[in-house]
Parts: structure tokens; C-alpha cells; sequence
């Protein structure tokens, strides 16, 4: 698959470990299966259930940025393909049109939020 394949679409994270090619773990870097267990538990501790918009594609890891984040500043990580489920556009990402609107309107009239 290419990278258009994948760029501008959602990805969950899933919380299964068990999605992991746990036998891999040597071609993963890993020496001991234990320690790529414990890397993936980690991972899916600190993304597991986030939706994020695919910015890039590289070796089978999708770079995901998070737009869920408190303060407005998306969050970005690298998460396997075996971790992830596609899935649609979350709410909050969805412009509301009325907002749209009464933006163009006040950026008319000079009013700047």
C-alpha cells in the first residue's frame, strides 16, 4: 500500500495486545519477548481508544496526530498497523457551519476574535 493509501484518513487505536506479532519480538529489535510485550502494553497504555488522522506512512508504522488533546496542541506518535482500526472523522473534528459563518460575518464586519 502506498502512502495515499493511508494519508488523511482516521485510525483507533486498539487495546489489544494480543494484535502484536508477539513471536516477532527478535525482528522488532527485541531480544526477549517479554521486553516487545511490555513496549506494546506501554504504547497501547498511552493511545489505546485515541482517534487520530494518518499525517504520514513509514514501515508499517502510521504517524498519527491526535487533535483530542487539552489546549488545542495535537499530539503525534507512531503507531503500528497492527495496533489500529480505521474508522470515520471524529465529532469534534467536524466544522460546525454555523461557526463557519458567523466567522466569515464577524471577519467582515472587523470584529476579531
Amino acid at each position: 500500500m502506498t502512502m495515499a493509501d493511508y494519508k488523511g484518513k482516521y485510525y483507533k487505536v486498539s487495546g489489544d495486545v494480543n494484535r502484536a506479532p508477539l513471536r516477532d519480538h527478535l525482528m522488532h529489535g527485541y531480544e526477549f519477548r517479554r521486553d516487545f510485550y511490555t513496549a506494546i502494553r506501554d504504547l497501547i497504555g498511552l493511545w489505546k481508544d485515541r482517534v487520530g488522522e494518518c499525517i504520514d506512512e513509514q514501515h508499517g508504522f502510521l504517524l498519527l496526530r491526535f487533535h483530542d488533546t487539552p489546549g488545542g496542541r495535537p499530539d503525534e506518535a507512531r503507531i503500528p498497523l497492527y495496533l489500529l482500526d480505521e474508522t470515520d472523522i471524529p465529532d469534534y473534528m467536524i466544522p460546525d457551519p454555523d461557526e463557519e459563518v458567523e466567522r466569515a460575518i464577524d471577519e467582515a464586519l472587523g470584529y476579531y476574535l
